[in-house]
């Protein structure tokens, strides 16, 4: 498996996409049977997988004679396409919020089950101002949440956009307090007489995320104002009798 895999996956590109894409890469413009033999793939597979590169705009392609050639798109192109989309969904977020909650302040539900599936549960969290809260154990949570938490890695964290965290109180979620306390992030610890933990909950505007690990992955997401609050309102008790 090349270095690249997981990032080009969150590209949208399958592990034989990525192969063939790395390969046009390091080959140039070539033929596909080159850059196929390159990555791994059969004749016939490599036909497909081009396709598809090309038809997501990670490959282009030229004809000399009756011979078509094709190259990678230089990543530093793709940065850029991709900050455009990003520019284009913030211009029209606003209206598509509008749809969203035109329904009024029903109670909006949603499942996530399977592990791969997890992650998107919280995909606004990070689109959106206010405060987060998280009760869980750092390793479960950490296991579970593997994009999420590279997401949260890279968040700045501010008045506008902060959190605080109850863990359980282990070794490793001690050294995660001590990497990332700061003044917008401020963690506590749940005492060792009431853990194992094994829920995984989230706390962020009119959203609760719970999340079950014990026996099978899946995630209840609940939008409503009144419910967010009454978990707000036990997490805060939680907090006054957690351990710093």
């Amino acid at each position: 498996m090349n270095p690249f895999s997981e990032t080009l996956q969150g590209l949208g590109l399958n592990e034989k996409e990525g192969a063939l894409y790395i390969a046009f890469l390091e080959l140039g413009e070539v033929r596909i049977a080159k850059a196929g033999a390159r990555a791994g793939l059969k004749r016939p597979t490599a036909y497909l997988v081009v396709q598809s590169l090309e038809k997501k705009g990670f490959v282009t392609h030229t004809t000399r004679g009756a011979k078509h050639y094709f190259s990678a798109v230089h990543p530093q192109k793709l940065v850029t396409e991709a900050e455009l989309r990003v520019r284009e969904i913030k211009g029209l977020a606003p209206q598509l919020e509008a749809l969203l909650y035109d329904a009024g302040e029903k109670p909006r539900f949603s499942f996530y089950e399977g592990r791969e599936l997890l992650d998107k549960a919280y995909d606004d969290w990070f689109i959106s101002k206010g405060e987060g809260l998280f009760i869980g154990t750092l390793e479960i949570s950490a296991e579970i949440f593997p994009r999420t938490f590279q997401k949260y890695q890279h968040m700045i964290f501010s008045k506008d956009f902060c959190v605080r965290e109850l863990l359980a109180d282990t070794e490793e979620g001690r050294k995660h307090a001590e990497r990332s306390r700061s003044e917008f992030h401020d963690l506590r610890f749940i005492p060792k007489e009431h853990t194992p933990f094994e829920v995984d909950i989230g706390i962020h505007g009119k959203r609760v995320l719970i999340t079950s690990v014990k026996k099978e992955f899946f995630t209840v997401r609940i939008e409503s104002p009144e419910i967010s609050h009454a978990f707000r309102v036990m997490f805060e008790m939680m907090w006054q009798s957690a351990l710093r």
